[in-house]
């Protein structure tokens, strides 16, 4: 059997398609038609003229089905997102009901799932005439459509150059670029030969032929405006020759065919001092069916060899459904149960769903994989009989640029981790007018528009959220599959979660807070494969009940330069195949997702969604003072067999404020949940340390990579279990290796100035960025001598001594603003928020259960970290073992 490609190309007046050989790559001539076709007509018209011309093609070679194609390349006019498939045709009088539609989705249908690729027009019919035309064997070229736009490509060797390659406009495009009192489109197409015309005879003539035609007649006007358009051509691209210096141009389009009428006048006016050869084009309006099929070609093949991952972690994807289980000593998964029936499963079902209304909206996080979720959908909904128009609202996004000049306020400039928290909101990333364009088909049943801000369309229609937890977005980032919002060039990865960070969960939170009362279904994103959904009323109704009694958020883990082996012999459910982990998210609010369970199915939502929903509920007296921001964390710090953090300190609150736009600061304190050896914790200065001599030192050490002499200047303290070490904000300090430290802490959590770092790189093999000015800025030479045993050692003593309990005191600084007990406990105390939230650990022992005033009950375990908000008012803890328990608590104080 022959196998072939399909090539299409879209014009602005016609459709035209051929197939294309595989094996010799020639052009099947019996196979070519060309149809007319309105650009302004409705979107239902376009893909029928589609599906036509897909049938003459085909038909003409005897082929009844898309068996034997390989693949459809598609050369589509701009703006479009080729990538994906998406139309941000816009504002050009044609193709206008595309904008923001997924073309490739609704072509995949007519070619039967045949994979389909896009191309930009020009750049296809250069690469057609570079292949097998004009540019064949030029090392350089600039391959230029003249004809109802205007169109350019810069080849080097045949690929397609961009503003990188000296001489080259953004992307290739020169149709934008300023000249005169317009832009180069206006100038070299046909509107400009049209509009001069009229307004010279004051008669309507509808073609450049039409013109042509008159000038061989020796007509005076219509020369004349020949020889005004090469004398405007040359001056435009005089100055792109001599940056550029092609060996050749190649001429096409409409436009081209009257070459004759002006090649001597431009070629005399250009004059480039450049051996410049300048052909018109010889495949004419077959260019650039050859060039799609040649990019799919390039396309497929780099695909086989394309990395397939999805996410860059050695830490196991969260199940869709929890194995129960009494014996578990550590669960990375915990559920909050919300009744039975509430949470479904499958594409099956949600289509179903869909299929009940004639528009949907569905807005989600950054990081979702669209296309994986569209497809499964669609299909589906064509089980049942439904027919579907999917649009993409990122079509309305403004363009990088500008969204990357908006926001260079919140970036930080060249500081590596540091930026400042935007108070934009995601409205600002999109062009309300092109919004209000993305409007619905009527001849469809269902018209769904999807993406991050998808509601912003204001569509009257059910909304569903899909959700993603911040550490899968972050693992997608790392594999390359997702990037920051509204940015089409994927950055390194410290410069994409700066940009989370400051930015892009910023205002995505805002959004979410904004719809959450109104979301119809939420969606868990995270296993594109099998999709799991519930009610948002459900779901509300279930952060309600979680705000009244005690839940868990999910704990995520992860590898540091210093980690170490604790996590990994101690917690189970964890991939243990790694060397080493460093960090446990047990509580890092901003990255923690809350688990809700049903019938075994477990659906993740971020944390900040109860916080959204409930906030007073859960901190109670506390609740006006910090709102959304809950203001506790917890979390591991795993140094067994590893190595020591990093010398560091924490800013000030009102340097927090200034630079980074945090409301309240990173005031820490190291629990020694367990230890081992010699283990140590670094706090504070020695005696007479002077700042000039330790800053000159760091820098010292910094630039001419030679050790610092920590000692000299930092003290060092044994650690022993259930020590509790104070690092009010400006405390120099690290912890030692052969610690597994407890971290409590007050929210914030990136904002550690390293100033010293032991040499070492980063698992990336980079040095880990060290911020001596932002430290010395911050670090409190106060915190020496004495002073540091005295005031930031814990020194805890008995509060309350009961037969079955006994409650310490461990007092934090005066800097904090949390304060911290620990409960011993025999069989069992009940205990009363007084209306404030408490966050706990059960830091010895092995199972506790906790009985909330509601009745509901829930078992944690060992090293598990657990919220009893304000609203619970009062519950119980019992001790599930023969010997006592020890706990610790933190609530604001």
């Amino acid at each position: 059997m022959s196998l072939y490609y399909l090539g299409i190309d879209v014009g602005g007046s016609h459709i035209s398609g051929a197939l294309i050989n595989a094996k010799t790559g020639e052009l099947i001539i019996e196979s070519y038609h060309k149809a007319v076709h309105d650009s302004n007509s409705s979107c239902s018209e376009f893909f029928k003229r589609c599906e036509e011309l897909f049938s003459v093609v085909m038909s003409n070679c005897n082929l009844s089905n898309f068996e034997s194609i390989l693949g459809v390349g598609v050369a589509m006019p701009g703006p479009f997102d080729y990538e994906n498939g998406i139309s941000k045709i816009y504002g050009v009088q044609k193709y206008d009901a595309l904008f923001g539609l997924n073309v490739k989705q609704e072509l995949q249908k007519i070619a039967d799932g045949t994979p389909v690729y896009f191309i930009n027009d020009a750049e296809s019919f250069a690469v057609g005439e570079y292949v097998r035309g004009a540019a064949v064997n030029s090392s350089k070229s600039i391959i230029m459509t003249l004809g109802t736009g205007f169109g350019s490509t810069f080849l080097v060797d045949g690929i397609m150059q961009d503003h990188s390659e000296e001489g080259v406009p953004s992307n290739g495009y020169l149709y934008d670029i300023p000249f005169k009192d317009g832009i180069a489109d206006d100038f070299f197409s046909t509107r400009w030969f049209v509009k001069q015309w009229n307004e010279i005879n004051n008669e309507n003539i509808a073609s450049v032929e039409a013109i042509a035609k008159l000038a061989n007649e020796n007509d005076l006007k219509a020369l004349g405006l020949f020889d005004l358009f090469a004398e405007n051509f040359a001056d435009f691209m005089k100055p792109w020759v001599n940056s550029f210096k092609p060996e050749r141009i190649v001429l096409g389009g409409g436009i081209a065919k009257a070459a004759p009428l002006f090649m001597d006048k431009f070629l005399g006016k250009l004059n480039s001092e450049n051996s410049l050869d300048v052909k018109i084009c010889e495949l004419w309006d077959k260019a650039a069916i050859i060039g799609a099929v040649a990019y799919v070609k390039n396309k497929q093949e780099k695909e086989i060899s394309k990395n397939k991952t999805v996410r860059k972690t050695e830490q196991f994807l969260i199940p869709e459904k929890k194995e129960e289980s009494s014996e578990i000593a550590y669960d990375a998964y915990p559920a909050f149960n919300i009744g039975k029936g509430k949470i479904k499963e499958g594409y099956e079902n949600l289509a179903q769903l869909i299929s009940q209304s004639s528009s949907i909206v569905i807005d989600g996080y950054q990081g979702i994989f669209w296309d994986d979720i569209i497809k499964s959908i669609d299909k589906e909904l064509a089980q049942i009989g439904k027919s579907a128009r999917w649009f993409h609202v990122d079509a309305a996004m403004k363009p990088a640029d500008e969204i990357n000049g908006m926001l260079e306020p919140y970036l930080g400039g060249d500081d590596p981790l540091f930026g400042k928290i935007t108070d934009k909101t995601l409205s600002d990333w999109f062009d309300k007018d092109k919004l209000s364009k993305i409007v619905k088909d009527p001849s469809v049943d269902i018209n769904i528009v999807v993406g991050p801000g998808a509601a912003l369309t204001g569509w009257d229609a059910p909304i569903l959220y899909i959700d993603l937890p911040k550490n899968e977005l972050q693992f997608r980032a790392r594999a390359g599959r997702a990037g920051n919002l509204g940015m089409e060039v994927l950055t390194d990865n410290k410069s994409t979660y700066k940009r989370f960070f400051f930015i892009d969960w910023v205002v995505l939170n805002k959004h979410k807070e904004y719809l959450l009362p109104n979301i119809d279904f939420i969606i868990d994103g995270q296993r594109p494969d099998n999709i799991l959904f519930m009610e948002g009323e459900d779901l509300r109704a279930g952060l309600t009940a979680m705000a009244s009694n005690v839940f868990r958020p999910r704990p995520w883990f992860e590898p540091g330069a210093w980690g170490g082996s604790w996590m990994k012999d101690h917690l189970e459910g964890l991939n243990t195949n790694v060397e080493n982990l460093a960090w446990s998210f047990e509580l890092m609010v901003l990255e923690n997702g809350l688990l809700l369970e049903s019938d075994g199915f477990i659906l993740e939502v971020s944390f900040d969604t109860i916080m959204f929903n409930n906030y007073k509920n859960i901190l109670g007296d506390c609740a006006e003072t910090f709102k959304h921001d809950f203001p506790i964390r917890f979390d591991f710090l795993d140094t067994f067999d590893g190595g020591n953090l990093s010398i560091q300190c924490h800013p000030s609150p009102q340097y927090i404020k200034q630079e980074f736009g945090m409301p309240f600061t990173q005031d820490e304190t190291y629990y020694i949940l367990d230890c081992k050896g010699d283990a140590e914790v670094y706090l504070g200065f020695k005696d007479g340390v002077e700042p000039l001599d330790f800053e000159h030192a760091l820098k010292h050490s910094q630039e001419k990579s030679v050790e610092l002499d920590v000692d000299r200047y930092i003290q060092k303290f044994e650690a022993n279990k259930h020590d509790l070490f104070l690092i009010p904000h400006g405390t120099i300090h690290a912890s030692g290796s052969n610690n597994m430290v407890l971290e409590i802490s007050s929210a914030p959590y990136i904002f550690t100035f390293k100033m010293y770092d032991w040499l070492r790189l980063d698992l990336d093999g980079k040095p880990r960025p060290i911020n001596i000015d932002r430290g010395m800025a911050n670090v409190n030479f106060n915190r020496s001598g004495d002073t540091v045993e005295k005031e930031l050692i814990s020194k805890p003593y008995i509060i309350k001594q009961e037969n079955n309990y006994t409650i310490e005191h461990l007092p934090t600084h005066k800097d904090h603003f949390y304060d911290v007990h620990r409960y011993n406990i025999t069989r069992e105390v009940t205990i009363n928020t007084n209306n404030k939230c408490h966050v706990w650990m059960l830091v010895e022992g092995s199972k506790i259960e906790i009985t909330t005033q509601n009745g509901i009950s829930q078992i944690f375990n060992y090293a598990e970290t657990f919220v009893v908000p304000a609203a619970a008012e009062s519950y119980t803890i019992k001790n599930l073992s023969d010997i006592p328990v020890l706990l610790v608590k933190a609530f604001v104080k």
